[in-house]
């Protein structure tokens, strides 16, 4: 079931969340975060985009959500998606489940571009984008180091009507 995240849910997604601070590229955020840091996070958010999680019984498999792309007025139209999954659930279509519902969302709240920006190296997450038409719109080389790797970003972006 896809819902938006509650109260109850933030310490798994920030499970969700500190693996890949850990354990890989997809994010180039390099220490884990505390549950404060994560809940101040998401509620700030909250307040304005949304956040949906997917759940199965009693356990979140992934989230997704949109988020300011620039602070600047002019970029309003204009978001921010991030998406993560429990990285044992990666290849079961959760993923594809978690992007529909937030592109719907984003149509719903008027939203006109999405953004998303992949790191060089995350094949699933290129995969994903460009099965639900983002396209490849830049690419910055060697601009975040983790794990020891110099690594680039494509910017991926989604025009919607």
């Amino acid at each position: 079931m896809i819902r938006p995240l509650q109260e109850e849910d933030i310490a798994q997604c920030l499970t969700i969340y500190n693996w890949y601070i850990e354990h890989s590229i997809a994010t180039f955020e390099e220490t884990p975060l505390s549950i404060e840091a994560f809940q101040q996070r998401v509620h700030r958010i909250q307040q304005t985009y949304p956040f949906l999680v997917l759940q199965e019984a009693d356990h979140i498999i992934g989230y997704v959500y949109l988020d300011a792309f620039s602070s600047r007025s002019a970029y309003r139209y204009t978001v921010d998606l991030s998406i993560y999954l429990s990285h044992v659930d990666c290849t079961k279509g959760y993923g594809s489940q978690l992007m529909k519902s937030i592109l719907h969302e984003a149509k719903t709240c008027g939203y006109r571009n999405i953004v998303s920006i992949v790191t060089e190296g995350n094949t699933a997450s290129q995969h994903i984008h460009e099965k639900f038409g983002f396209e490849k719109e830049g690419f910055l080389k060697k601009v975040g180091y983790k794990h020891a790797l110099w690594l680039g970003v494509t910017y991926y972006v989604k025009h919607i009507a």
